[in-house]
């Protein structure tokens, strides 16, 4: 069948521009992929506060690595063993960021929540730019371009949206005597410009279809009233397309159509049992309100808002809309309380479940758990194990990025699959219990066949480890071709170097 459809066929009505996924009457797959033209995605996924002890249960000695059979995944990522032969672990990379007072390098840091959150994709302390400034450091918002914003810059064109900040967290977390930006944003576009994730997922379902900017309560019930779905305003160009298109790609508009319905009711469903707030974009500062949306009283699903956000990244990639995604599941040192982690995620970490018990994330990061600087067969020795409550906050936001991995690895693309061509790496911007910026929680899947797989990766201790900075680097150098000269910082004044153990 001879058609002019393209990669960008897209359905259009009123407002509303609905990019299709892979059909059969787009270019051929397999001409695709030997061409060398897949697409290479980023996808960024942090998590808050650190990682509970389980994290490292499986890990190998400082400098060793395992692979096959004999690596294995931790309780708290147990999810992702559908994916095991897809993804790397990687532990010992340290963020040297820091000088205490423009003093003696540390991978230890204070206030550390708010400066470890603006680092983890920037790799410089924004208190330091700020001394520099000679600006305020309670009230100064400075960094630099983080990775993904690099990365957006250099794929600029290829699609409609140049990048997506997305998260979770209806419930503003303390300050921490900094910017709300560095609690609430992973992606700066500039080193004077963080970009808010955005919590309200019809607000993200709305820029995704095209059918306008609507970010106000009043102007999202303005587009409800006039249309009962975004379905109907591209009905009539629905039916002109598959009348072209074979059989197989009608069941698979239809099915994709379907996706879309469902999950644009679920955005409605999350976005109604909250208030509503300021528009997206707008970084809030103490006293003024969080962006998206607030927890109401009544009514909020966590899970249910995990899931229509995962729903979302999906349908984004799945459809070419952006090949860069920040998304971050909390804001750093988070008051907010999970009072309906399944009864699954907290009996792997070994948790008594009780029916609507609350888990309040910060204080159960803090409620118990030290590891030593010595060293014990090859780990830091652990003194005190952490937090039940905590490694089921841990647990519940691993098992939610392995669905959203899931999803992506569900939807053909190629030669392989959607999560194929993304690299996704799932990490905190600190330890664990102990507010330092070394030994962090590092998880990668996919990477466009360029990335180890099926290993876990453990650099040396502490001091004489490798950095994330240079993790990055390394991503942009050999996943995305960009040919960066360094990345970050590093206070003891090492150059950036690539991660060469990480590379197949």
């Amino acid at each position: 069948m001879k058609t002019s459809m393209s990669r960008r066929t897209v359905l259009r009505g009123a407002g509303v521009a609905l990019f299709l996924p892979w059909l059969e009457a787009l270019a051929p797959r397999v001409a695709r992929a030997a061409a060398g033209s897949m697409p290479r995605r980023l996808l960024v996924c942090a998590f808050p506060n650190g990682a509970p002890h389980d994290w490292w249960s499986t890990a190998p000695a400082f400098g060793k690595s395992v692979s096959g059979d004999a690596f294995q995944l931790p309780n708290v990522l147990t999810p992702f063993q559908p994916l095991k032969h897809k993804l790397m672990m990687v532990s010992r990379l340290g963020n040297y960021t820091w000088s205490h007072n423009g003093e003696s390098p540390s991978p230890s840091v204070e206030p550390s929540h708010a400066r470890c959150m603006s680092a983890v994709t920037t790799c410089i302390d924004a208190d330091e730019v700020a001394r520099k400034a000679k600006l305020p450091l309670d009230s100064a918002v400075r960094s630099t371009t983080s990775v993904d914003q690099l990365i957006a810059q250099t794929l600029q064109g290829q699609t409609g949206l140049n990048s997506m900040q997305t998260g979770l967290g209806v419930k503003p977390g303390f300050f921490d005597y900094r910017s709300y930006a560095y609690n609430q944003v992973l992606s700066w576009k500039s080193p004077t410009e963080p970009l808010k994730r955005n919590v309200n997922p019809r607000v993200i379902f709305d820029a995704l279809v095209g059918s306008g900017n609507a970010q106000t309560p009043t102007e999202l019930a303005r587009l409800k009233a006039r249309e009962k779905s975004v379905l109907d305003a591209v009905r009539e160009d629905m039916n002109r397309i598959k009348k072209r298109v074979s059989s197989r790609d009608q069941q698979v508009l239809d099915q994709y159509l379907t996706t879309v319905r469902s999950l644009e009711l679920a955005a409605d469903e999350v976005s109604s049992t909250c208030r509503a707030l300021a528009a997206p974009g707008a970084v809030p500062e103490p006293p003024g309100p969080q962006q998206g949306l607030s927890q109401g009283q009544d009514g909020y699903d966590h899970e249910l808002h995990a899931d229509v956000m995962n729903d979302l990244i999906t349908l984004a990639f799945e459809c070419d809309r952006t090949r860069v995604v920040t998304h971050l599941l909390d804001d750093a040192r988070s008051e907010f309380e999970y009072r309906n982690i399944p009864a699954a995620d907290r009996t792997r970490v070994g948790l008594s479940y009780n029916a609507g018990s609350s888990l309040h994330y910060h204080g159960s990061q803090h409620g118990e758990g030290e590891l030593a600087d010595t060293v014990e067969n090859g780990q830091y020795k652990i003194i005190k194990p952490s937090n039940r409550s905590f490694a089921a906050i841990n647990a519940w936001m691993g098992r939610k990025v392995a669905e959203l991995a899931l999803k992506l690895d569900a939807i053909p693309e190629g030669d392989g699959t959607v999560l194929d061509h993304t690299t996704l790496v799932f990490l905190s911007e600190m330890r664990t219990h102990d507010h330092d910026a070394f030994d962090l929680p590092i998880l990668i899947v996919g990477g466009n066949g360029i990335l180890k797989q099926n290993t876990h990766i453990s650099y040396d201790s502490v001091g004489n480890d490798r950095q994330l900075r240079d993790l990055w680097f390394t991503l942009m150098r050999r996943v995305f071709g960009m040919p960066v000269t360094s990345f970050g910082e590093d206070v003891r004044g090492v150059a950036n170097a690539e991660l060469t153990e990480i590379l197949a």
